[in-house]
C-alpha cells in the first residue's frame, strides 16, 4: 500500500511530465520562437516516451516526438 511519500513522488512525477508536455507543445514546428536546441531522446508526446532514434535527432534539431507521434499530431492539425 503507498504511502504519503510515494503518493507524493507521483504527484510530482505526473506534474514534472506535464509541464514537459505543455513545453514540447509550446514549440511547434513553422513557429519563428521554436527552440532548437537539443533534441528530447524519448518522445515527449501524450506520455509516449518511445526513443527517438538519433539519426532523427540530428536531422531535425529540436526534435520532441517520435514518427508516429508527430504524424499523429499533424493529422489533428497541430504541426
Amino acid at each position: 500500500m503507498p504511502d504519503d511519500f510515494d503518493r507524493a513522488q507521483q504527484t510530482e512525477q505526473m506534474f514534472r511530465d506535464d509541464a514537459l508536455r505543455d513545453q514540447a507543445l509550446r514549440f511547434q514546428p513553422g513557429d519563428p520562437t521554436r527552440w532548437q536546441g537539443l533534441s528530447a531522446l524519448r518522445c515527449l508526446y501524450d506520455g509516449c516516451g518511445e526513443p527517438i532514434p538519433e539519426q532523427r535527432r540530428k536531422a531535425l534539431p529540436g526534435v520532441k516526438f517520435c514518427v508516429e507521434c508527430q504524424q499523429r499530431l499533424e493529422k489533428k492539425g497541430m504541426r
